[in-house]
């Protein structure tokens, strides 16, 4: 089991060999201090994010320290909701997206929840941008227009994952056109 560390928001992976692994095995996390590898061969400690962490504790290939005592799933969960929000609804998109063999990164620099990538970052551009709703939450026409438009300018489809009650999600693709 590979350990990390949780400081902040961020699990960190400090044994370069166990990051070069997570890393390879599933392009999970960033290497600190490397904008875009390009490769698997990491050399330096991997940041994850508590999406990517809660993954893979509740996968069982890491483990979480923080302050000096391991923390279970329900822990890392309860931390996360805290310092996220909508954390569970994230993570049972983020669940369902790895589970169909994407790739998924963060979307926050595009305006989404998440990047959706085929192969890896690095390899190709992420096709898709997620953006997370309920199916009772109320979104502006304005607010959907906007990350339309972002998307479109990005050159990626929109898909809005809405969340239902039983935990079903359903996939809406946006995708401009010109009539």
């Amino acid at each position: 089991m590979i350990k990390t560390q949780l400081v902040g928001s961020k699990l960190i992976v400090f044994d370069i060999n166990a990051a070069k692994n997570i890393f390879s095995e599933g392009f999970f996390g960033k290497p600190l201090g490397v904008k875009k590898p390009k490769s698997t061969d990491i050399s330096s400690p991997l940041e994850l994010s508590l999406i990517e962490g809660m993954y893979l504790l509740e996968s069982n290939v890491l483990s979480v320290e923080y302050m000096g005592s391991a923390l279970k799933p329900e822990d890392l969960r309860a931390i996360a909701s805290m310092r996220i929000a909508n954390f569970d609804d994230l993570y049972h998109v983020y669940k369902e997206l790895r589970k169909e063999g994407f790739i998924v990164r963060s979307g926050l620099k595009y305006g989404a929840d998440f990047a959706v990538y085929r192969l890896r970052p690095g390899l190709e551009h992420a096709p898709y941008l997620v953006k997370v709703v309920r199916f009772d939450d109320y979104v502006d026409p304005g607010d959907l227009i906007g990350w339309g438009r972002l998307s479109h300018s990005v050159r990626k489809k929109l898909l809005i994952a809405v969340i239902y009650p039983n935990k079903e999600i359903d996939y809406i693709m946006f995708k401009w056109f010109k009539p």
